[in-house]
């Protein structure tokens, strides 16, 4: 009897790295913004609406891609394997 589940442990899937994920989609995100910002300085401050810029809409995506990967990660993080 000591031997019927012998053979998952032998076959265990290996645990999806979400954190690979995180870092790439935060640091691509993060290294483009910053780019942007140091190179064409004049595209980030043109104005969408009243004050509004792109910078300020591309650090709004920044923060949102960011939130929803912290989610992801965090939710990826309770699943036992």
């Amino acid at each position: 009897m000591a031997h019927q589940h012998a053979h998952r442990l032998r076959h265990r899937p290996q645990p999806y790295r979400s954190g690979k994920f995180f870092a790439v989609v935060n640091g691509l995100t993060f290294g483009v913004h910053l780019l942007l910002a140091l190179a064409a300085a004049e595209f980030m401050a043109t104005r969408t609406w009243g004050e509004t810029n792109i910078g300020m809409l591309a650090l709004l995506v920044q923060a949102s891609l960011l939130l929803w990967t912290a989610a992801r990660y965090d939710r990826d993080a309770d699943v036992e394997y």
